[in-house]
């Protein structure tokens, strides 16, 4: 009797250069499409993540562009970093699905931008592993972080999760935390001193006191929204629990990577929650973090679950994305 052939999901974890280019094909359309239909962006950007009022072309091109880059960027951490023990495309679909599938950030630049900053940040400390002499990248890395609260202030939250980033690392020492905080300070004295040199009142710490405002995340959205993000946190907790079952096979390093990037999560959760008018500046944040704990999993466990849950994920994902179409 015959056995029962299950999907596999080799083909897409090192896919052959058919389908790559239909990966990225697909990935273009869905962008062309969201130029043609994308949604009323004062309905979801506040004015301090946007650079100008939006031509949609010149910032799907822009966003696209970043992306792009990001998506390099992503690559570059998982290779040398070794996240993901073997050589695998999963991190760049996922991210690559992410971004595609959730609309509103198709409207966000200069959050894109950020987390090109983050990412670069990023790269700089997870090669601080075990040496609490790296004062060089974390004084870098701070920086780059500090920078992006120029962007929007709530970004500087990210820098005392940073902090105990370095302990999940083993990298904390005075002299390192000390390289941090000089980084995030010198990007503010130069601002302040600007400020003040103009004669401008400072309020762009305004955002942290009096937007402060924890909201429930289904609040005003559709039944469908609401629905996608159930399946969305149900599938994280079922590749939580692939990732951690499996990752006595990966090295102790590897090990602090993955604590960290959901360490980061977590805290990008908190403040969705906290910051609501803000949630969205974050979305590009947690695509990644998403990105690199769904791929885990899908790539490296052989179960034969995984390859229909990743057929039915990817499914949910192009109805949800048609159901924006639909529903405006």
């Amino acid at each position: 009797m015959q056995q029962m052939r299950y999907p596999s999901l080799k083909k897409i974890i090192q896919p052959n250069i058919s389908l790559t280019v239909l990966l990225v094909t697909v990935y273009l359309v869905s962008w062309v499409l969201n130029y043609f239909h994308i949604p009323d962006f004062q309905n979801y950007s506040s004015e301090n993540i946007r650079i100008i009022q939006p031509n949609p072309l010149w910032l799907t091109l822009v966003i696209f562009l970043i992306t792009v880059f990001n998506i390099l960027l992503i690559i570059q951490i998982n290779s040398k970093y070794s996240i993901i023990r073997i050589k695998t495309f999963l991190p760049v679909f996922f991210f690559a699905l992410f971004i595609t599938a959730w609309k509103e950030s198709h409207l966000l630049t200069l959050s894109h931008l950020a987390l090109t900053v983050f990412l670069l940040s990023l790269l700089l400390f997870l090669g601080m592993y075990r040496d609490k002499k790296a004062v060089e990248p974390a004084f870098l890395g701070s920086l780059l972080i500090s920078l992006t609260g120029i962007i929007n202030p709530v970004y500087l939250f990210l820098l005392p999760v940073t902090w105990i980033g370095f302990m999940i690392l083993k990298c904390f020492s005075t002299r390192v935390f000390l390289a941090s905080l000089m980084g995030l300070l010198i990007p503010w004295l130069f601002y302040f001193s600007y400020e003040w040199y103009m004669g401008n009142e400072i309020h762009h710490f305004d955002t942290l006191i009096f937007e402060f405002e924890p909201t429930f995340l289904f609040k005003g959205r559709t039944v469908h929204e609401k629905i996608y993000i159930v399946f969305v946190v149900v599938s994280l907790i079922i590749c939580l629990a692939g990732v951690y079952t499996n990752m006595l096979n990966d090295s102790i390093q590897t090990r602090k990577n993955i604590n960290l990037i959901l360490l980061f999560l977590i805290f990008l959760v908190i403040l969705v929650f906290s910051f609501a008018k803000h949630a969205l500046a974050f979305l590009p944040f947690i695509a990644f973090c998403f990105a690199m704990l769904f791929a885990h999993p899908f790539s490296l466990n052989k179960s034969k679950f995984y390859p229909i849950f990743f057929i039915v994920f990817c499914l949910v994902n192009i109805a949800y994305v048609i159901l924006n179409y639909l529903i405006i």
